[in-house]
């Protein structure tokens, strides 16, 4: 379980590298909106899948400890509210995949405003769980 502590605890920062490379691109995008570039729809898919496989890892890591609590709520209160920001943060980041119809500048757009809305929830939950120490390494 230390090893999936461990890859929980060092992925949150390649989360944030590849959010805040796909906010870049996707600012970068909207100086020439006519098509939807390779290279943000690649950042933001990383984005995305990163997201996913840290979601699985909190699971394969949530789960023993609420059983070892004996499912005792008021000691897991604060793991579930990480989990469904979380979860909010992961469906507000992929909710982008239902904008491919749009025109690609109203898609720039709407995809801009999910992950920036989508990373401030990652903030927020991790800050939630741990405090700010989490983020700050002390």
């Amino acid at each position: 379980m230390e090893i999936l502590t461990t890859l929980h605890g060092h992925n949150r920062w390649l989360i944030v590298i590849f959010a805040l490379l796909a906010i870049v691109f996707l600012i970068l995008n909207r100086k020439d909106s006519t098509e939807y570039k390779k290279s943000t729809k690649f950042f933001g898919s990383l984005y995305a899948y990163f997201l996913v496989f840290q979601f699985l890892i909190g699971l394969l890591l949530f789960f023993p400890k609420a059983q070892s609590l004996n499912w005792d709520m008021s000691v897991l209160r604060i793991q579930f509210e990480h989990a469904t920001t979380m979860i909010l943060a992961i469906g507000i980041a992929h909710s982008a995949a239902a904008w491919k119809k749009l025109e690609p500048s109203k898609r720039i757009n709407n995809t801009l405003i999910a992950y920036v809305v989508s990373l401030g929830l990652i903030f927020l939950g991790v800050i939630r769980i741990g405090g700010l120490s989490l983020w700050t390494g002390s």
